[in-house]
Formats: C-alpha cells, sequence, structure tokens
C-alpha cells in the first residue's frame, strides 16, 4: 500500500510497522572512546564492563490489524540478569525463563521516554527478539501497550518518526 505524506508530499511504500533505535552506549562514551570501551552486537551493548544492555521490542497492538507496531528499543540489566541472559540466548527452552527486571534506556521520542521506565524484559525462544513489557500503568506507552492503538494513531507515530528522522526529506 504507497500513501503520500501530507506534510512533505513524498510517496511512500509502505506504512511501517518498527521502528529501531541506537544502543545507548552514545550517551555515556565519545566516539574517539569508543574502542576499548564499548562491546557491541546487534542484540547487546556493554559500556566498561558496569553498564549492560540487550535490544528488544516494545509492542503497541494496531487495533483492527494482525501485525503490531513494534519500537526496537535498549533495556538496561544487573550483571546478573546480563549474564543469565547470555548464557541462556542459545537454549531452545529460554522463552520459558521468568522476566528480569529492566530499565528503558531509549528515548522513544513520541512517548517522551527520557526518563526511565520499569520493564519486564521476557526471553523468547532463539531467533526471536525479547519483548518489553512496560510497568508504569500511567505512562501513555503503558496504556497504548496494553490497550491498543487505533490506525490514526499508528499513523501519527510513523508520520513523527518519518519526519523527526528526516526520512521524508522534509
Amino acid at each position: 500500500m504507497s500513501w503520500k505524506c501530507g506534510t512533505c508530499g513524498v510517496e511512500h511504500i509502505d506504512i511501517p510497522i518498527c521502528f529501531g533505535f541506537e544502543a545507548p552506549w552514545r550517551r555515556m562514551v565519545t566516539e574517539a572512546d569508543c574502542v576499548g570501551r564499548v562491546e557491541m552486537n546487534a542484540d547487546t551493548c556493554v559500556v566498561d564492563n558496569t553498564a549492560f544492555f540487550i535490544r528488544g521490542h516494545i509492542e503497541l497492538p494496531i487495533l483492527g490489524k494482525d501485525e503490531p507496531l513494534a519500537f526496537s528499543v535498549w533495556s538496561s540489566l544487573s550483571e546478573e540478569s546480563f549474564i543469565h541472559m547470555c548464557q541462556r540466548w542459545e537454549s531452545p527452552d529460554r522463552g520459558d525463563d521468568p522476566p528480569y527486571f529492566g530499565w528503558l534506556s531509549t528515548d522513544i521520542g513520541i512517548y517522551r521516554t527520557d526518563a526511565h521506565l520499569k520493564l519486564s524484559v521476557q526471553s523468547q525462544k532463539p531467533g526471536f527478539t525479547p519483548l518489553f513489557t512496560v510497568e508504569p500503568s500511567d505512562h501513555r506507552l503503558a496504556t497504548d501497550q496494553r490497550q491498543g492503538i487505533s490506525v490514526e494513531r499508528w499513523h501519527e507515530v510513523v508520520h513523527f518518526f518519518l519526519h523527526a528522522k528526516n526520512m521524508c526529506g522534509a
């Protein structure tokens, strides 16, 4: 399905259902100091062997749609939880592990999540990204995750991120 942005006039092929964010190390370490201080892959990030992060998805059901809107974001974990999760990473039954406690470490601009939000971090079977559940029940992100969002809200979110990242050329 294609659509034309009412702000920039650019025609887009599909409406995105996932937005990814960089690992939080840039807030802690300069680019010049990255080597030797940051260990990172697509799913984990460790800074100075003292700050531990895991990538996962916050999924928001889109009412009337089969697929959710997903934010691919980062959560901090305790060192103990991080080590346990990494040790279990390839285990076929890791999705049965109890959830880990984490703190959202990504600012999802439209949701004003620059302050840490409590997360429940649930592993899934190998090959699937962990799922994050936002704990504060009164935060808009938690409400949208629990109750779902309208198609109109989905379009608002997409519009925000496409223009915030200057992806439309606006």
